[in-house]
């Protein structure tokens, strides 16, 4: 079966006649949490104050008993629905949000991670209207040190990476109930969620925008041997012991590799690629960016 491949580009925003009807699409975005209390805020935060008014916000929490259900209900007035249970982890909880889901496209925003930032959403989808299975854009990895762009790569890179950061992607609700995460992986179901969608002819648009910031020193920190067999598979790699080392090199002592000291002597070898704060960062309206 040829696979289809939509490579479309969004037009810069100069180009917008913004006196058209806003678009219809509802965007469901999810926050998934667990004992989250330091986290949940910014990004219940950055979710609320976006500029797109047609807004549907769900909060999936595990059964969190640290404070985290008290800035939840904060700020319930500004969510459409939450929940707080016990469940059988990330995917689970997130295979649950797109089943109470009433949007046409989700985003997964987790405990932690930003919108780039106020008029992420408005600049996606006002006045425009999408039918392709995934949108995606760029992401700003966020370190204790400071910040580093994570460009969007095209889609043809799909079977040998991950183009792009899942928080920085939009995935049609119906395609995501039809297809929900294999629950059996405990960090890598986006990711074999999204190759198989490739492989069986879905379609991708790249929208050429920062959308999402990262916390690199969330999820995908577990050391687990599990996390890292998971890890060899989604990158074609060989376990081994060394490798596995490596990893918990790398976990560990990451804080001290992306220091602030670091940022502040490679932002000046390599501006634009390394900064200390976000405001070095300006999002982009062109199919250059």
């Amino acid at each position: 079966e040829m696979r289809r491949i939509m490579i479309n580009f969004v037009a810069p925003i100069n180009d917008i006649d913004m006196t058209q009807p806003k678009a219809s699409q509802k965007i469901t975005v999810v926050t998934v949490c667990y004992n989250a209390v330091k986290e949940i805020e910014k990004t219940i935060q950055s979710v609320i104050s976006q500029t797109y008014d047609n807004v549907e916000y769900i909060i999936v929490d595990g059964g969190s008993t640290d404070g985290t259900l008290d800035i939840i209900r904060k700020y319930s007035s500004r969510i459409t629905r939450w929940v707080s249970e016990p469940d059988k982890g990330i995917f689970d909880a997130m295979n649950k949000s797109a089943r109470m889901a009433t949007g046409e496209y989700i985003n997964f925003m987790n405990a932690g991670d930003l919108f780039f930032d106020e008029k992420v959403l408005s600049d996606i989808f006002a006045g425009r209207s999408y039918d392709e299975d995934v949108l995606y854009g760029s992401t700003i990895l966020h370190y204790k040190g400071g910040y580093k762009p994570h460009r969007s790569a095209t889609i043809d890179r799909m079977p040998v990476c991950m183009p792009f950061c899942h928080q920085s992607s939009f995935t049609k609700v119906s395609v995501l109930r039809e297809h929900p995460f294999d629950t059996t992986f405990l960090s890598i179901a986006d990711c074999v969620f999204f190759r198989q969608l490739y492989n069986s002819g879905g379609t991708f648009r790249d929208v050429k925008k920062y959308i999402a910031i990262y916390d690199m020193y969330g999820y995908v920190s577990n050391t687990s041997l599990k996390c890292y067999f998971e890890s060899c598979l989604v990158h074609r790699q060989n376990p081994t012991l060394g490798g596995y080392l490596r990893r918990l090199v790398d976990i560990n002592f990451r804080p001290l590799r992306y220091c602030s000291l670091r940022f502040m002597y490679a932002e000046r070898k390599k501006p634009g690629k390394y900064s200390r704060t976000l405001e070095a960062f300006r999002q982009t309206y062109d199919d250059k960016a």
